[in-house]
């Protein structure tokens, strides 16, 4: 009995088969959709912006410096950070939901953006410098905001703080800020990918 619970404790199923998942997913596809059609329009009438935009970043690709690597890092932490830190105010299921909208919102507008202005070589840039690492950042941020909604549900029960329930899913959060670190790293080569090849 007790080796059952120490197996589920690093079991990250019970995250993804609550409806809570399935909800915090809608909100992320309905964040893209309406990204991407954004981001098609812009980039039909913004095509000179996004090109200055674009050589921005392949200017900050080249810096070889440690300033790069240390926001990309931060950058993939500040997600599930910020899932974190909203799951403990009081309206955290609206505050969780929008976060995994402007997630997806944010991904799905600049790849399509830049495909709409510089076709596929626009894609080809997205993709490099944070569309690979989405494939890991993206599902950590949907469990954490998972982890972080059933906590504040919980919270108040049998005198429960927030950070105690947060507790019960630690391993599920630490699993995914890893993983979000990965994708971090992950953009670095990306990124000096990309500037390379002189997208």
């Amino acid at each position: 009995m007790k080796r059952q619970r120490v197996l589920s404790f690093f079991s990250l199923k019970q995250l993804w088969e609550t409806p809570h998942f399935v909800f915090l997913t809608v909100m992320l596809l309905c964040g893209a959709l309406a990204g991407s059609f954004t981001g098609l329009r812009s980039g039909q009438y913004q095509g000179a912006l996004l090109e200055q935009l674009a050589g921005q970043m392949t200017a900050q690709l080249q810096d070889t410096s440690w300033g790069f690597g240390v926001r990309a890092l931060v950058g993939a932490a500040a997600w599930p950070a910020a899932a974190i830190l909203m799951g403990r105010m009081r309206i955290s299921s609206l505050f969780l939901s929008g976060l995994c909208a402007a997630r997806g919102f944010l991904a799905a507008f600049s790849a399509a953006a830049f495909l709409s202005a510089f076709s596929w070589s626009g894609l080809i840039l997205s993709l490099l410098t944070g569309g690979l690492s989405a494939i890991l950042t993206i599902p950590c941020l949907l469990l954490t905001c998972t982890a972080c909604f059933l906590a504040s549900q919980e919270t108040g029960r049998r005198g429960k703080t927030y950070w105690y329930a947060l507790l019960r899913y630690r391993s599920a959060v630490v699993c995914c800020l890893v993983f979000s670190l990965l994708g971090g790293i992950l953009r670095i080569p990306a990124g000096i990918l990309a500037a390379k090849i002189g997208l």
